[in-house]
C-alpha cells in the first residue's frame, strides 16, 4: 500500500448532495467523492491486463487464486459503516485524515483499482482507534468489508497509513467542528465528548 497508493488525480464530480439529505448521508457522500479524486489508477482494467499478458489467467484458472469483486466504493463505505455501526465523528475523522494523506502523496504515486478500499479502511480503522478504547477489532473489519480482504491485509494498511501520515493522528474538537461544519454537518460536543 505504502509504495503505489494513490496520487491527486482530477476532482471527479458526483454531483451536488440534495439539500434535504440526512448529515449521515451528505458524510459518506463526502468521503465518496473524497476517495475519488485522490486515485489515479491505471487505465487498464483488469481483463485487458489478463489479455496483454497472454490469457495466462484463462489458461491457469483453476490453480490461479482470483480475488472476490469489489462492490462500488460507494456501497462498500455504506455497508462497512452500517455494519459496524461507525458514529459520524469517527467517519470524520477518518475523512480528515484521508486529506492529510493527500497531502502527503508524492504526485507521482498511483494505485490500483482496490486502493480507495484500502484508504477508507485503514483511516476507519486509525480513526476508530483514535476515538475509542475499546476500538472495532480487525476480525470485525474482515467481515463488515464481505471478506475482500484479510487480517493481515487490513493490518498491513493500518500501519502504512500510519507511516505516510508520519504517525500524526490527533484530532482537535475544533478541527472535527470545523471540517464537520464545512460538509454541512452539525456534530456537537456531546458527540465529540462520548465518541
Amino acid at each position: 500500500m505504502s509504495t503505489a497508493i494513490a496520487t491527486p488525480g482530477p476532482r471527479m464530480d458526483l454531483g451536488p448532495v440534495p439539500p434535504s439529505a440526512s448529515s449521515e448521508s451528505r458524510l459518506l457522500y463526502t468521503t465518496v467523492r473524497s476517495l475519488k479524486s485522490l486515485m489515479r489508477t491505471s487505465d487498464r482494467q483488469p481483463q485487458q491486463l489478463c489479455q496483454a499478458s497472454g490469457g495466462m489467467r484463462s489458461n491457469f484458472a483453476h490453480i490461479i487464486h482470483q480475488p472476490p469483486l469489489l462492490p462500488s466504493i460507494e456501497a462498500f463505505i455504506g455497508s462497512v459503516t452500517a455494519s459496524l455501526k461507525i458514529k459520524m465523528v469517527v467517519l470524520v475523522t477518518a475523512l480528515i485524515y484521508v486529506e492529510r494523506l493527500r497531502k502527503h502523496l508524492p504526485r507521482t504515486a498511483t494505485g490500483s483499482m482496490d486502493t480507495p478500499y484500502r484508504i477508507f479502511l485503514a483511516s476507519l480503522l486509525l480513526a476508530d482507534k483514535f476515538w475509542s478504547d475499546h476500538s472495532v477489532q480487525i476480525k470485525y473489519l474482515v467481515a463488515a468489508a464481505g471478506g475482500v480482504f484479510g487480517m493481515r491485509e487490513i493490518a498491513a494498511m493500518e500501519r502504512a497509513l500510519l507511516k505516510l501520515l508520519k504517525f500524526n493522528l490527533y484530532v482537535s474538537a475544533d478541527e472535527i467542528r470545523t471540517h464537520a461544519y464545512k460538509l454541512g454537518i452539525c456534530i456537537g460536543e456531546n458527540a465529540i465528548a462520548s465518541a
